[in-house]
């Protein structure tokens, strides 16, 4: 067995922790501050993530190719954290600007869109090779499923800094630096500033404390239509895949739509309740992680996930009929949520490096870069049209961009319709997708017996050349 000191796995659980402070403030913040702060509608702000998303898409098989092709004495995939940390944190801060003040419709568009991109963009080339990383780690089943359930605890923590501390900072009027600004953009402004240093300087530490162990990586003579094609030749990846992509959709609708849901749809407002809400089931999550862990080390991981899958869609029925401005109700609901959160996070990450060794079985080569390239593709597509979704689904029922900027007074209420589809969206929307993801888990037939199988055989070959 291929052992892991806990030091690295803990520090290769730091990228993550970077990449999420990001992610998380833009996946639960920026659709809400481009609305509600920057006066972009809610019908171009879905085109923004639809297009920037794609966009992100292309760039992320690309980088795929790149980092399996790169030799450094940095490692070849080590290098792009190292250089790309610093740009990764300055132009997330460029999100946040609000250079662009009044009805300027077009030029918001494009300002935003353009620098969404951009930052997708760096985010590619730092987290398409982080990603590959994991199975240059270890090739060990166990060992992988221990390096993904650390990494899943970081990357909560990073959800919790990038939610709950953000939502402290800067979302709405009750947050600490409006209290001390007056202004919301600007609050907005410096907290970006704040956590654009922090993730910066965390993967910095992230990328002088790892190792990479296999470097078996082949160059990858076909392009991206015959690599996809050879790629969905094989069940196990159609299936991973699909598996994969659902639990991350279903968990992307939710915290695209759970701070429209606690402001507006329960009516606390931003701030410290945002906080509050946000930071729960983040902590649930992390403190529940090692129990998942640990179950599917005994068990097979999508046994275990069609548990935590059924039961995190009940939870999330509760939504539909949280009373408003009810505390206890809420906290009770975020709790349990919290509880299935992480398995719905770390058995998927985990059984993705899985397929890599299918692949080089079949078609005789082993291409990392690529193969996380090509399910970062997938995902980015099918997260852009969910996020499109959800934005045109508050646009259609009504959902009102910058009450103040359209002349609202402060104690405006969005109408009924648009709270009522935030309810349904949350309630429904994920347990739906995440259900539908079991089907696709339990057909991927990417058990320890089946893996470990798939390892010697490719083990045999290479002794008989």
């Amino acid at each position: 067995m291929e052992k892991l000191r806990m030091k690295e796995k803990v520090a290769y659980g730091l990228g993550d922790l970077s990449s999420n402070i990001l992610f998380a403030t833009i996946n639960f913040y920026f659709m809400y501050f481009l609305i509600s702060v920057a006066g972009v509608s809610a019908f171009l702000t879905g085109v923004i993530f639809i297009i920037a998303r794609v966009w992100d898409a292309v760039t992320d098989y690309l980088m795929g190719i790149i980092t399996d092709r790169t030799k450094s004495r940095f490692g070849k995939r080590r290098v792009y954290l190292l250089f790309g940390a610093i740009p990764f944190g300055l132009i997330f801060i460029l999100m946040w600007l609000t250079p662009i003040s009044g009805d300027a419709t077009t030029l918001k568009f494009l300002y935003y869109l353009l620098v969404y991109c951009l930052f997708n963009t760096i985010w590619t080339v730092v987290y398409i090779p982080y990603n590959a990383l994991s199975a240059n780690m270890t090739k060990d089943y166990n060992e992988r499923t221990s390096l993904n359930g650390i990494r899943i605890i970081c990357a909560n923590l990073g959800l919790l800094l990038g939610a709950a501390v953000f939502a402290v900072l800067a979302d709405g009027t009750e947050s600490v630096l409006y209290g001390i600004l007056q202004n919301e953009a600007k609050a907005y402004m410096y907290a970006s500033m704040i956590f654009g240093a922090l993730a910066a300087i965390i993967m910095l530490i992230c990328v002088f404390s790892i190792k990479e162990r296999h470097d078996e990586v082949e160059h990858n003579p076909f392009g991206f239509f015959k690599t996809l094609k050879q790629f969905l030749s094989l069940k196990e990846f159609r299936n991973t895949a699909a598996y994969y992509l659902l639990s991350l959709v279903g968990f992307d609708v939710i915290i695209t739509v759970f701070v429209f849901f606690v402001n507006d749809t329960l009516g606390f407002g931003g701030g410290s309740d945002s906080m509050i809400f946000i930071a729960i089931p983040l902590v649930v999550a992390i403190i529940t992680a090692t129990l998942w862990v640990k179950l599917s080390e005994k068990y097979e991981k999508h046994k275990v996930y069609r548990i935590a899958a059924i039961y995190i869609s009940l939870a999330l029925l509760l939504c539909l009929v949280i009373p408003a401005k009810s505390y206890l109700w809420l906290i009770v609901v975020v709790v349990l949520v919290g509880i299935g959160m992480s398995a719905i996070q770390i058995l998927p990450y985990a059984s993705v490096p899985d397929v890599i060794e299918v692949d080089e079985l079949v078609h005789g080569i082993r291409r990392e870069g690529a193969y996380y390239g090509m399910m970062q593709f997938l995902y980015k597509t099918a997260s852009g049209i969910a996020t499109l979704l959800v934005s045109f689904t508050l646009g259609l029922f009504g959902y009102v961009e910058n009450p103040e900027l359209n002349g609202y007074g402060p104690d405006f209420v969005q109408p009924s319709s648009a709270l009522t589809a935030i309810r349904f969206v949350i309630g429904l929307v994920p347990g739906i997708i995440f259900i539908a993801s079991i089907f696709f888990a339990n057909r991927a037939n990417m058990g320890r017996d089946r893996f470990n199988a798939v390892k010697e055989e490719i083990a045999k070959r290479k002794e008989s050349k």
